[in-house]
């Protein structure tokens, strides 16, 4: 299995490049980066060619997709491998939650995921995609689609439900880094 960090947003209500805010005594992509080696074989950043600072990197090949630009992107890298996906907007993420959803991946289905009780669905930005996702995300955008949550709901997902998933939220923006800073 494999990592891929989210990185290639544009950060426009944050900004400032999110990947590069400062939560745990680093940016966030070198924190991300750092845990991840623990658990997966490789670990990349996904992001726009101009973003690219690492031999580490995956360019994004579908732009106007969205988050779903990295996924497919790290599919057509390599479609044989399971993904860890990650968005580097995620702060709390960390060696519990990491564990967590490794301890209950399903590689028969075709990903493993958080049910996010806030907006009651499964959470695409932290999740393992099967390699038998290739094929069927490939065919997913084909169709016009480009939600990687919508592709989640209406998959054969494993789907982890805990009460507790702070580690899920997302920082978008000023307001919030500065709020969870003094948190």
């Amino acid at each position: 299995m494999n990592c891929l960090i989210l990185i290639g947003g544009k950060s426009s209500r944050m900004g400032t490049d999110k990947s590069m805010l400062d939560y745990h005594g680093k940016p966030q992509r070198e924190y991300l980066f750092d845990l991840a080696q623990q658990f997966c074989s490789e670990v990349y950043f996904s992001c726009r060619e101009e973003q690219k600072f690492s031999e580490e990197t995956i360019i994004d090949s579908y732009p106007e997709l969205g988050p779903m630009n990295g996924i497919l992107s790290a599919f057509m890298y390599n479609k044989n491998v399971a993904w860890l996906v990650v968005a580097c907007d995620m702060p709390l993420i960390n060696e519990e939650s990491f564990e967590i959803l490794i301890n209950n991946r399903n590689p028969d289905k075709v990903a493993t995921t958080f049910f996010n009780n806030e907006n009651n669905a499964p959470d695409p930005l932290f999740t393992i995609y099967e390699p038998k996702a290739a094929d069927l995300l490939i065919a997913y955008v084909k169709l016009g689609n480009k939600s990687p949550k919508l592709f989640l709901q209406n998959a054969d997902i494993q789907l982890i439900q805990l009460e507790n998933i702070d580690f899920l939220k997302n920082i978008n923006t000023k307001e919030e880094f500065d709020k969870l800073k003094r948190q």
